[in-house]
């Protein structure tokens, strides 16, 4: 197989992109670019440069009607979405559109098989009550915690007899459990609200612990992001600020790095 290098890796993500972008507009499901590919498009009006991904966001509601009908009524059948909603075996709490074309191994060839993504977070309710909302992330990072075990069954420190033999029951514990079984939990914990009437969202099937008001998504505008044009939603500063703080200051060059780990291929023949 050819390895992906990284600009390569870039123009097919992108791909990808601009298949959502065409079939959300289509179907009239509204998304934004999000997380660091909304910031890229702020500040550089592309990846920020030592990023290697993209993400975007849709609200529950949108969510739910892109799980529905993207992979049946989407006209480039190169692209798929996996979501947990979707497939038993799918370990992740949000959805990914994969280009089929590709292999991709998270953080080796040792690790999750799937292939080159974009990320779909999904944000739902959050409770007004700032204990009650984290509450909620607490419950999601408890969950995590299992989630992670399960998929990872090597990746925390064994070195001392007490972490081996916790990590023994723990992993034998696991093994009698769906692989989506923790996901599912986190999925219900972020979908707690959904009934009610709350003045913002969060963001509980990630890592990250934010909330903003509704009123961010009252409308969408349009920002540049490598030569075209995306939706973002139209408070997206206030966005930006509940995930980054001021993020148009300058980080520090030790953080100006990828958090991903990866190998990329372009699948060949015999390839599944």
């Amino acid at each position: 197989m050819k390895e992906i290098k990284l600009e390569d890796l870039k123009k097919l993500e992108i791909g990808i992109l601009n298949n959502i972008d065409d079939f959300c507009h289509k179907n009239k499901i509204k998304y934004w670019i999000d997380c660091g590919t909304l910031l890229g498009a702020i500040k550089y009006k592309g990846f920020i440069p030592w990023d290697d991904d993209i993400d975007i966001g849709m609200l529950r509601e949108d969510y739910d009607k892109f799980l529905k009908l993207y992979n049946s009524n989407n006209e480039n059948k190169r692209y798929e979405l996996h979501a947990s909603e979707l497939d038993k075996n799918y370990f992740f709490q949000f959805g990914k559109v994969y280009d089929t074309s590709t292999i991709l191994y998270e953080p080796d060839e040792k690790g999750i098989k799937s292939a080159v993504y974009v990320d779909v977070f999904v944000y739902d309710n959050a409770p007004d009550d700032d204990d009650k909302l984290k509450e909620m992330y607490d419950k999601r990072d408890y969950y995590n915690k299992f989630r992670i075990a399960q998929l990872y069954p090597d990746l925390y420190d064994k070195s001392s007899l007490k972490k081996k033999i916790m990590r023994f029951f723990l992993n034998s514990y696991l093994k009698f459990l769906p692989k989506n079984h923790y996901t599912k939990k986190c999925i219900n914990n972020s979908k707690r609200y959904m009934n009610d009437e709350t003045k913002r969202v969060g963001n509980f099937t990630s890592a990250k612990r934010m909330s903003g008001n509704k009123e961010i998504f009252k409308s969408f505008i349009k920002v540049e992001f490598e030569k075209r044009k995306y939706p973002a939603p139209v408070g997206y500063d206030d966005w930006l600020k509940a995930f980054y703080g001021d993020y148009m200051q300058p980080l520090p060059k030790e953080k100006q790095v990828s958090n991903h780990t990866f190998k990329a291929y372009y699948k060949g023949e015999n390839d599944e």
